[in-house]
Parts: structure tokens; C-alpha cells; sequence
């Protein structure tokens, strides 16, 4: 049997998660002295309200070693052979490591489980649904029967195969969580520009500067025209609490593009705290890599 673990940072939707049987890791998040878990406290839509009436930015912390050994012991306790952990980049927060160290204590404490459980944990180089949507994928396999290999190269496929370009109105919450930096951030909001950030190996990086906000979307439009693969796989829209521009988006790309689209998907709290409720984009589908020998 196999067991999928995540974390709420992929912003699966409630109705995907039950589908999936996909079990979450909730991410804390502090708002003025008070924690709460992300996806069980609140919903994406109910924390942009949190996060407007904030007297200051929100901090988040995340999933420990601690959780991910209660979590995995009990997967093997229910009965699962095979557990595949899927986190967010590793370069943009410690929860892979955590996970890692999890499965080496778990695996020392008990010798035996190396010959009878595997665990995998999968650094996904993502935010969002950019992995979520290769979580969800990863799921169905699963609930279709597909063998522990089988399951690893879709989430391999999925996580490689898709790229992500977002755009930012706001530059205050991405200045201060340091995704941009504070003279980039106060040049841009003095001249009314707007960065176009791409997720590039686990990192999100200054692609191109725009001015005003309906360049953007023609701009984030024009990007996926350009790039998107037109192989049958969908395209997904993300965005925070920034629903017009993400259907302006969308409305733009469908010009351009008869690629299907699979959706729009909130951005929850984890990664709207640091880049801003203003923050949308799109998940293009890229030529997938061949498997590497």
C-alpha cells in the first residue's frame, strides 16, 4: 500500500485531497501573536481577510522533523509499505531536510522497516499548486493501483513537466521576505513597475520588469503562448486574493492558445505571506525530460 503525504503549501483544493486521500502536513502561520495551521484553521479566501486586517506581515514556520516521524510511524502503523513525502522546494524552506531526518530516525530506530518500508521524500522544487498538481497526479496513480515505481515517475513527470510564471502588483510582502530586494522593490513601486518572476530549479527569479498592471497580463499571456507545450496537458491558473487578474489572464491566454485549462487555484497562506495577496501566475506545461539512467 501506498501512502502520499504532502504539505499545505501545494494549495491542493478540499475536494482533490478527499478524492486523493492525500494527507497534509499544516504549515503554522503567526498573525499578531497567534498561531494557526494553515488548511485547518482557515481557508486560502478566509486568510486574505486575516491577512488585510494584520497590524503587521504574518511569519510562518514549518513542518518538523517531530510531525513527519509522528506522521510516518503512523502510515506504517496503518498498514502502508510505501510512503512517498513530497515538500516544498528545499531552497525556499527546511521541511525537505526535516523529512529527511525524520526517515533516517525512523529507519534507525527500527532496522527491520529497511527491508519492509520504503520512504520517499521528494524535494518538488515548487510553490503551490505547481506541485500540487503533480501530488494530485501522483494520487490517482495510487487509487489506480499503479506500483510505488510507477507512481514516482508520474510525480516525476508532473513536477518536471510543468514551469511557473507569476506576476506582482505588490512589491511590499515580497520586499519583506526578501524575494525581492528592498532597492529593487522601491524602484519598482516609485516607477510603477511590475516584476514577472519565473520558479526556476526550486528558485523564483526576476525574469523581466513591466510597467502597469494590464502590461503584466499580456505580458505573463504572451510568455505562455510562447512556451507552453500543446501535448494535451492542461494549464493552471494560480492567484491570491487577485481573482480579476487571474481571469483577465486567462481570458488572454485563450486568445493566443487553444491548450485547455485546467482550473484556477488559490494561493494559500504559506506562500501568499511572503509574496503578497496580489501575487497570480501561470503553470505552463514544458516538454517533459527523458528519464535519466
Amino acid at each position: 500500500m501506498i501512502k502520499i503525504i504532502t504539505d499545505s503549501a501545494a494549495d491542493i483544493p478540499a475536494k482533490e485531497l478527499a478524492e486523493g486521500q492525500i494527507e497534509i502536513m499544516s504549515i503554522p502561520i503567526t498573525v499578531d501573536g497567534v498561531t494557526y495551521r494553515e488548511g485547518k484553521d482557515f481557508t486560502s479566501e478566509e486568510y486574505y481577510q486575516m491577512l488585510a486586517k494584520a497590524r503587521s506581515i504574518p511569519v510562518h514556520a514549518q513542518v518538523t522533523m517531530l510531525e513527519y516521524s509522528e506522521a510516518f510511524r503512523k502510515a506504517i502503523e496503518e498498514g502502508y509499505n510505501n510512503i512517498i513525502c513530497v515538500t516544498i522546494t528545499a531552497k525556499g524552506s527546511g521541511m525537505y531536510d526535516a523529512a529527511c531526518l525524520a526517515k533516517k530516525v525512523i529507519l534507525e530506530e527500527q532496522p527491520v522497516l529497511a527491508e519492509e518500508v520504503t520512504i520517499d521524500v521528494i524535494d518538488s522544487k515548487g510553490y503551490t499548486y505547481v506541485y500540487g498538481q503533480a501530488v494530485v497526479a501522483a494520487a490517482k496513480a495510487v487509487k489506480e493501483g499503479k506500483s510505488r515505481q510507477e507512481v514516482l515517475e508520474i510525480l516525476r513527470q508532473h513536477l518536471e513537466g510543468y514551469q511557473a510564471v507569476v506576476g506582482l502588483t505588490n512589491l511590499s510582502y515580497a520586499k519583506h521576505s526578501g524575494r525581492i530586494t528592498t532597492v529593487a522593490a522601491f524602484v519598482g513601486e516609485v516607477m510603477g513597475f511590475r516584476p514577472i518572476l519565473r520558479l526556476t530549479n526550486g528558485e523564483l527569479k526576476t525574469e523581466a520588469k513591466v510597467r502597469g498592471d494590464s502590461k503584466l497580463i499580456e505580458s505573463l499571456a504572451q510568455i505562455f503562448i510562447k512556451e507552453a507545450a500543446n501535448d494535451g496537458r492542461p494549464y493552471y491558473i494560480i492567484c491570491a486574493d487577485c481573482m480579476d487578474n487571474a481571469q483577465e489572464l486567462k481570458k488572454q491566454i485563450s486568445k493566443g492558445s487553444h491548450i485547455k485549462c485546467g482550473g484556477i487555484y488559490r494561493i494559500g497562506g504559506a506562500v501568499t505571506t511572503n509574496a503578497g495577496p496580489t501575487v497570480f501566475g501561470v503553470i505552463i506545461p514544458k516538454n517533459i525530460p527523458a528519464q535519466q539512467d
